[in-house]
C-alpha cells in the first residue's frame, strides 16, 4: 500500500508540473493579443461613456453604509485596468461595492487582529487595489490574497490604454498604485483549486471570489473560503447572472443554503448582478 500512495503521488506531481508548464507556457506569451487592439482615442470614448453612467441602487448602497469610494480616484484605476474591447457591455461598478462592504465590515469588526482577504480572478489588479484602498482609507491592518492564472511579472498587452506604452507587466501597470499593491496585496499565480487551500490563513474575514465561473470551481472556491470563515463575515461575487453564467448562479445559492449565508442580490443595471452572501450560521 505503501508503495502504490509513492507511485500516485509521483504520478500527481508529474502532471501537475506538465500542467503547470503548459500553463505558463501560454499564459506567459501574450494571451490578449500580440497587438495593441484598439487606439487610445477608442479607450478614452468607451472610458467616458462608462464613467458617465449612472447606477441609483449602489448609490441606495452607498449611502446605506455610509461608505462610498472617491469616483475620480476609482475612474483613474479603472481607465487602466478596466475600460478594454469585449464583446459585452463594460462595468466596474464591482469596485464601487466591495469598497462600500469592505469598509462597512471594518467599521463594525470587532478584533483588531489583521485581517486576512482572499480574491479569486485577480486579472489586471483592478479589485485588490480597490480593497487595498479601503483598508488604508480605514487605516486597517490587513494583507490581500489573490489568485489568478495570469503572471504578475511577465511583460504582455493587456488590451488596454497602457498597451500604447508598451508591453508591461501587471507589476508595471500597478505602479502609480504602488503605496496600495506593495504593502497589503500578495500577487499569487495558478489555478485556485491548486493553490487556493494551499495558502495558510486561520481566518478569511472578507473575499471576492471573480474565478472561474462553472458551477464546480465556484463552489469549490465557496467551500475553501467558507471553512475559515465566521458569524459576520462576507464573501461577495460578481456576475450573478442565470442567462450567461447559471452554473455560477446555481453554485452561489447552493452554497449559501449550505454553508449558513444570507444572500443579498445588487444590480447594476446592465444585466450584471452581484451577490453579497453574509455567514449568519456557524
Amino acid at each position: 500500500m505503501t508503495t502504490l500512495h509513492h507511485m500516485i503521488g509521483t504520478l500527481a506531481r508529474k502532471l501537475h508540473k506538465f500542467a503547470d508548464t503548459w500553463s505558463k507556457k501560454f499564459w506567459h506569451d501574450y494571451p490578449f493579443g500580440k497587438t495593441i487592439r484598439a487606439s487610445k482615442e477608442e479607450y478614452l470614448a468607451l472610458w467616458q461613456n462608462e464613467k458617465s453612467s449612472t447606477y441609483p441602487e449602489i448609490d441606495r448602497l452607498e449611502k446605506e453604509m455610509g461608505f462610498s469610494v472617491e469616483k475620480d480616484w476609482l475612474d483613474d484605476l479603472a481607465l487602466h485596468t478596466q475600460i478594454v474591447i469585449k464583446s459585452s457591455p463594460l462595468c466596474y461598478q464591482h469596485g464601487r461595492i466591495l469598497y462600500t462592504i469592505l469598509r462597512k465590515y471594518l467599521s463594525q469588526r470587532a478584533s483588531s487582529a489583521p485581517l486576512t482577504i482572499f480574491e479569486t480572478g485577480t486579472a489586471r489588479g483592478f479589485s485588490s487595489i480597490v480593497m487595498a484602498k479601503a483598508l488604508s482609507d480605514h487605516s486597517a491592518n490587513g494583507k490581500i490574497v489573490t489568485f489568478d492564472i495570469l503572471p504578475h511579472n511577465v511583460s504582455m498587452y493587456w488590451n488596454c490604454i497602457d498597451d500604447h506604452e508598451g508591453s508591461k507587466s501587471r507589476k508595471d501597470l500597478l505602479q502609480p498604485w504602488g503605496e496600495l499593491s506593495g504593502f497589503s496585496i500578495l500577487f499569487i499565480e495558478g489555478d485556485s483549486r491548486i493553490n487556493l487551500s494551499r495558502v495558510c490563513a486561520d481566518h478569511i474575514g472578507f473575499a471576492f471570489l471573480d474565478g472561474a465561473h462553472g458551477y464546480d470551481d465556484v463552489l469549490f472556491e465557496f467551500e475553501t473560503v467558507a471553512r475559515k470563515q465566521k458569524i459576520g463575515d462576507i464573501i461577495v461575487f460578481d456576475d450573478y447572472n442565470m442567462a450567461d453564467f447559471p452554473g455560477l448562479v446555481q453554485a452561489v445559492d447552493d452554497g449559501c443554503d449550505s454553508f449558513g449565508y444570507s444572500k443579498e442580490i445588487i444590480e447594476s443595471g446592465k444585466n450584471r448582478k452581484y451577490v453579497i452572501a453574509k455567514r449568519i450560521k456557524g
